[in-house]
């Protein structure tokens, strides 16, 4: 049955392949299922709450078992669950806060979880701040909440007060002072401490931050007999706000307002007040806010205020405030008031009456619900309820009516100094005059002492008053259960909170409380507090009540116990707790003491011892039970009853409740050094700077308990030398083998060289293990270094010819080691196809050099441009050591100079006068041999001139030659020219004068 609710819960969470995951692993580890309270799981918050608790516990135990390979999957269930709990226990803290502080999980289970998680769960806090005492009002009563909400330094968290707490006597603007547990919701709604009910739980702080003598236990008043700031001008600003989303809503004028406020609500304080109080002040608005309508009043507090700043006004300078708003249907309350303080803060929800407003300026004046008391068929009884806004004559219950005595004293309207109140301590007649009507010497109220209260001792008290249809109790008209009496109330001195309006004619019908009250001609007999109360007459005037005083007679009561510790112990089967008992006997003071017995209601298997007390009425003892749960019992939450009853009649008890959770504790983990073990421990001889490798053995000897351990293993080395780390993740029991490399500083001396490796838990480094190992240092004998030589070239010569030799000077030096011997160098030349070069040697000791010569000849077809020459100087008898140079090998044709050919003259002397040719190229010549060649040729005056195929001169001489002639022909070598004359002359080969010419 147990495992089955949580196996429910869990597939919720974590899904069908997660819960296979999850069963494997749980198998594996334990048998154990998970641990919920007895009995089937319920839909009931508490049950559920107690039920993820258990569930979640039972994950963080996973989670710190967990190897790195699981962690991950643990994590992510835990924050699910974590987070689902986290929002029950917010709606739970709220409606059973005791029930809520018992589900908290020990620090033992917190232990170990990452801050992720922290973060999600209850811790215990101490805080101080400002104290924001708050109602929110609600149509329907049963709605309506009480808040107390501490301002810090960090924000707002509500108070969950226990039930011993004077929170009747706190006042908003009050410093305080709070520890107890803190509920994080998460930041979906503000944040939830439940104060301790220890005597320092609550504390409120002096002026200057010391504490008082007042706490949530003590008996002791944190208030004056009458409230602060109620008297007089209340300076009151009424603010006009709406929102960004309704800017345009504005349901009331601020005339309206104004007549509302100051009107209506201000006559209704002034009349209920009897002239003492009264309201003035402003109207201001309509001013948006720049946000969405909200619900939050803290919100449209510090808005509305900055709004209000932002356009001029002083909203120091008042007393009250009031923020009216358009209807907002979301939040579902009509008004809120702060409890006291200065300046007060009151929100209107869309309301606009004299009931809503009047009623939360009531609590801004301090002032609580007005409640009944119903008893059935008795006015005061052992079976009774009380509803918030239950005195239907009350503006602080459901009417526009006047604030009863009890208030009206509270505020200081009512006061025994001017005797418009009076204590009825004597046998007597007492006049009231109508309660509405201006005090005219005749008092108001009449209290009449019925006891003392056995929680705080303070004096009970009836107060008394004669309600009439007038003023603002108008509405009292017809009804004659009301006006033809008196109207009760029963009030605890200085109890804020106490007062009730008491139903003098029970069983009356509907509207029973329109009939309540003690009517004229009857007797009220109270037989526990020894009085007697009578309506005597009445009249428009007033009224006289009879009060006779005898003796008390003893009614019992139940009685009233504590339990502590409040929050729930987590222990093994078979443990005893041991739980305190206080006992209060509330039996009235006539009575005498009385036995009383306490025991615990336990499941079958459990012990548990009782115990018995003596008390006299009022009296208060505490008793030690103790409780010891089965050896066999499951896992789970069990609530304890502890019964407290009268031994003379068990009539008269009371009981309560405590937590005993079972939680069978998981296996202890028990963390044990590792085991080292070095494989090659000595390492080999070597030289300064090497790298030696050493293997080592890593053994988890951790219990079978344990998480899986992270282990750390290092190497602690001299100073100056390196070493490798490693890093292995080992369950209990098991091994891994890792290497680690160590480097020697290269100065480091010849010897050998101890030095330790580690193997830490990274977790719990306090655990560790460790082994020696040597490296030894050794310089071993000279040994020939062979290396390449070095060539360097000079003497590169300048531009050759095709075919030239050119001689280059090769300088090789030997760089082999000195502990090696002679080597021989080649010297050697790449050159190109049909070159050649000389190959010269030499033998060189190492560190020795010597220049070479080595010739290279071109080819004589080469053509001009610039070669580029390898030489190589090469180790003869091992070619892996060589060396190379470029040279350049730069090969130029010399260039030709042409000059002008030269032509000379030729005569030529023609025997007859015929065609001639005439080889004028013979007797021309060229300097550099060029092939001449005839380009232009004159003509002769007496003949004609002609260039032949073959180069010659072609001369025809004209009828009119005689004698002579003569031209000139210009010679070419491709380039230049050169010109020279021809001149002809005819032989004459006769005797006879002629007379031709010439």
């Amino acid at each position: 049955m147990v495992l089955t609710g949580v196996i429910v819960l869990l597939l919720a969470f974590i899904g069908y392949k997660a819960w296979q995951e999850y069963l494997i692993y749980e198998i594996n580890k334990t048998t154990e299922s998970f641990p919920t309270a007895a009995g089937p799981a319920t839909e009931d918050p508490r049950q559920r709450a107690q039920n993820q608790t258990l569930a979640l516990a039972k994950l963080m135990a996973n989670y710190r078992r967990a190897d790195k390979s699981n962690k991950a999957k643990f994590l992510t269930q835990v924050l699910a669950l974590a987070k689902e709990r986290q929002a029950l226990l917010a709606e739970l803290i709220q409606t059973d806060p005791a029930a809520a502080v018992r589900t908290i999980l020990p620090a033992s289970v917190r232990k170990g979880m990452p801050d992720e998680v922290l973060a999600m769960l209850t811790e215990k806090q101490a805080l101080k701040g400002e104290l924001e005492v708050f109602y929110e009002d609600y149509e329907d009563p049963s709605l309506s909440r009480l808040h107390h909400v501490l301002k810090t330094e960090n924000g707002r968290v509500e108070l969950n007060l226990p039930k011993n707490a004077k929170a009747n006597a706190l006042q908003s603007g009050a410093k305080v002072q709070v520890h107890g547990w803190l509920f994080k919701h998460g930041g979906e709604t503000i944040d939830s401490l439940a104060v301790s009910d220890e005597q320092d739980g609550l504390l409120v702080l002096a002026l200057d931050s010391s504490t008082t003598t007042t706490s949530t236990t003590s008996t002791a008043s944190t208030t004056q007999a009458t409230l602060p700031n109620t008297l007089g001008e209340q300076h009151t600003l009424v603010l006009l706000v709406n929102f960004q989303d309704n800017a345009n809503e504005q349901p009331w004028t601020v005339a309206q307002v104004q007549d509302m406020v100051f009107g209506t609500v201000n006559g209704f304080y002034q009349e209920n007040s009897y002239g003492q109080t009264w309201l003035s002040g402003d109207v201001e608005g309509y001013l948006t806010l720049p946000i969405n309508a909200t619900c939050d009043f803290g919100t449209i507090d510090d808005y509305a205020q900055q709004a209000a700043t932002d356009n001029g006004i002083d909203v120091s300078s008042y007393m009250r405030l009031v923020y009216l708003f358009p209807k907002n249907n979301d939040c579902g309350w009509r008004g809120q008031g702060t409890v006291g303080g200065t300046p007060s803060r009151a929100w209107i929800n869309g309301e606009f009456n004299l009931l809503t407003i009047g009623h939360e300026l009531g609590h801004n004046f301090g002032l609580h619900h007005a409640k009944d008391l119903d008893c059935g068929a008795d006015i005061i009884g052992d079976n009774c309820a009380s509803a918030a806004y239950g005195d239907n004559l009350d503006i602080m219950g459901k009417s526009t009516g006047h604030s009863n005595a009890f208030n009206k004293e509270q505020l200081g309207w009512l006061t025994s100094d001017l005797g418009s109140i009076v204590i009825a301590d004597v046998d007597g007649s007492y006049m009231l005059s109508a309660y509405e009507t201006t005090f005219d010497g005749v008092a108001k109220g009449l209290k009449v002492r019925r006891g003392t209260d056995t929680t705080t001792g303070q004096p009970v008290w009836y107060y008394i008053e004669y309600r009439q249809a007038l003023g603002f109790d108008s509405f009292l008209e017809g009804k004659t259960g009301i006006t033809d009496g008196v109207v009760l109330h029963l009030a605890t001195e200085k109890d804020i909170q106490s007062n009730l309006l008491l139903d003098m004619i029970p069983n009356s019908g509907l509207s029973d409380l329109d009939k309540a009250a003690l009517l004229l001609g009857v007797s009220y007999n109270d037989i526990e507090a020894g009085v007697t109360i009578t309506t005597e007459w009445a009249d428009s005037n007033g009224v006289s009540v009879n009060v006779i005083y005898s003796a008390q007679s003893c009614v019992k009561g139940n009685p009233n116990l504590s339990l502590s510790p409040n929050e729930s112990a987590w222990v093994a089967p078979g443990t005893t707790l041991a739980y305190s008992a206080t006992v209060t006997n509330l039996d009235s003071a006539a009575c005498a003491s009385s036995d009383f017995s306490v025991a615990a209601s336990l499941p079958a298997g459990w012990v548990a011892s009782s115990n018995s007390l003596n008390l006299a009425p009022s009296a208060s003892g505490a008793v030690p039970i103790d409780v010891t749960s089965a050896s066999t019992a499951v896992d789970g939450f069990y609530d304890i009853t502890i019964n407290a009853q009268n031994s003379s009649d068990n009539n008269y008890n009371t009981s309560a409740v405590v937590s005993y959770v079972v939680a069978t504790p998981a296996p202890v983990c028990v963390v044990a050094n590792p085991l080292l073990s070095l494989i090659n421990s000595q390492g080999g001889e070597v030289t300064a700077g090497s790298t030696v490798t050493y293997t080592a053995t890593v053994t988890n000897q951790n219990n079978e308990s344990c998480a899986v351990a992270d282990f750390n293993i290092v190497a602690n080395v001299p100073t100056g030398w390196g070493a490798s780390a490693s890093n292995v993740v080992l369950t209990s029991g098991s091994s891994a083998t890792v290497n680690l490399n160590v480097t020697s500083a290269t100065s480091a001396s010849d010897g050998a060289y101890d030095f330790s490796i580690n193997a830490q838990d990274s977790a719990n480094t306090s655990y560790s293990s460790s082994a020696v190992a040597s490296y030894h240092v050794t310089t071993p004998p000279p040994v020939c270094v062979a290396a390449n030589p070095i060539i360097s070239l000079s003497g590169l010569g300048g531009t050759v010819i095709a075919g030239s030799t050119v001689n280059y000077s090769a300088t090789v030096t030997n760089l082999d080691s000195a502990e090696c011997t002679a080597a021989n160098v080649a010297v050697f030349a790449d050159v190109p196809a049909g070159w050649s070069a000389s190959t010269p040697s030499v033998n060189l000791t190492p560190g020795a050099s010597t220049t070479v010569t080595l010739s290279v000849t071109s080819n004589s077809n080469a053509t001009d441009g610039s070669y580029n020459i390898t030489i190589h100087a090469e180790n003869s008898a091992d070619s892996r050591y060589s060396n190379t140079d470029i040279v350049s090998y730069e090969i130029s044709t010399p260039v030709k100079i042409n000059t002008a050919p030269v032509a000379v003259n030729d005569s030529v002397i023609m025997t007859s006068k015929e065609v001639i040719i005439i080889p004028v190229l013979a007797n021309d010549w060229d300097a550099e041999n060029d092939s001449l060649t005839i380009s232009t040729v004159t003509q002769g005056a007496k003949g004609s001139v002609q260039i032949t195929a073959d180069g010659q001169l072609l001369y025809t001489p004209a009828k009119s030659f005689k004698s002579s002639d003569s031209f000139s022909y210009t010679i070419s070598d491709g380039e230049k020219t050169a010109s020279a004359t021809v001149t002809l002359s005819l032989k004459s080969t006769g005797g006879g004068k002629g007379k031709g010419k010439g």
